[in-house]
């Protein structure tokens, strides 16, 4: 391979990197954001579109980024354009959010750790088996495909329209709750609000079970982008319903500092790593102030970079194992600009990444 051949390649590897970490930036938000919406109703009946439109635009793209990935991890590259939309069709049109589900439903089957670690298996048998969270995919699917514009068809036809209303089917998702408890001592108002709690922990586990695919279906690729979905994964069984993930936390990187390279503590980490220097020379748009990074593989799966006098994290498991920034801090970083070169780089390092 030429090098101009090698250098954009590796352009197309950072951008395709980075619309990765965008899309499940952007499904991550939107399903938090139907949460919130549906938390903030007081009754169940109240328009439901807005929660609906948040719900099926996030669990879609959530979809058919892991299904991207898997394509990834099984042949070794993204599907070309025309071969990714082909595919695509194939799902309702790239709405189809249950035969989305059903085929990486599929695909875990062949998985060794999604089926013998036990709050894996479990998660993932809730996807195949929980009744109420099929009925949810199923009233998701029917929108996004063709239900969007329910009230639209409803106002320009001239007779009534006989398509199944999806805000009635989502209203009776969110009542089911209630079916088998006593709620003669509550009030309309208390009973709502009990059904649209336990309808949100049936999203939230749904949920969590389908970020499972980033940690233990994917292998080191799915672990590189599960990002702000960790909160749902790490969401314990007593906190369902709380929607502590949507308060406001202070991000660790605001508060952890650098090490120095001369610290102790580092001298010790650097006597069982693998390092590679990184030189500005070979890269048309070297986004730093310096000539050169280090960059060190420490075993596991932490890799940091020496950037002028200071050791900074290169992925948020060293981050958070270390207590220390990200690179994103280093005051020799340019504004607006980042470096995903660098983790693809120390990743070189590892024998695992590369035998």
């Amino acid at each position: 391979m030429t090098i101009n051949k090698h250098h954009n390649k590796f352009s197309g590897d950072i951008r395709k990197a980075y619309a990765i970490t965008q899309e499940v930036e952007a499904s991550f938000k939107f399903i938090e954001s139907g949460i919130i919406n549906l938390k903030e109703q007081k009754f169940a009946v109240l328009n439901n579109h807005v929660t609906l439109q948040l719900l099926a635009a996030g669990f879609e793209r959530l979809l058919k980024i892991l299904l991207l990935l898997k394509e990834k991890k099984l042949n070794g590259e993204f599907p070309e354009l025309q071969l990714a939309r082909k595919q695509f069709y194939k799902y309702n049109g790239g709405h189809g959010i249950g035969i989305m589900l059903a085929e990486l439903l599929e695909y875990s089957d062949g998985v060794e750790k999604m089926k013998d670690i036990p709050m894996v298996e479990e998660d993932i048998r809730f996807l195949k088996e929980d009744g109420k969270f099929a009925n949810l995919i199923e009233i998701l699917s029917e929108f996004a495909i063709s239900q969007r514009y329910f009230y639209i068809d409803t106002i320009v036809l001239n007779k009534e329209n006989t398509a199944a209303n999806p805000f009635v089917k989502f209203s009776a998702f969110v009542y089911s709750f209630n079916k088998d408890l006593n709620t003669s001592n509550l009030s309309y108002e208390e009973e709502d609000k009990l059904a649209i709690t336990n309808s949100i922990i049936c999203i939230e586990k749904g949920v969590r079970a389908i970020s499972r695919f980033f940690t233990h279906g994917l292998g080191n690729l799915g672990r590189q982008y599960y990002g702000d979905f960790s909160r749902f994964i790490f969401l314990k069984d007593k906190d369902l319903g709380t929607l502590n993930y949507t308060k406001k936390h202070i991000d660790p990187n605001e508060i952890y500092i650098p090490l120095s390279k001369y610290s102790l503590r580092f001298l010790n980490l650097k006597l069982h790593s693998k390092s590679k220097l990184i030189v500005s020379s070979k890269y048309e748009d070297w986004p730093f102030s310096v000539d050169s990074i280090r960059v060190y593989f420490a075993g596991n799966r932490y890799y940091f970079a020496e950037i002028s006098n200071e050791i900074f994290a290169l992925t948020g498991a060293t981050s958070r194992n270390y207590e220390i920034p990200t690179y994103f801090k280093s005051d020799k970083l340019k504004p607006k600009c980042y470096a995903l070169f660098l983790l693809d780089e120390a990743k070189k390092l590892n024998p695992q990444e590369h035998p």
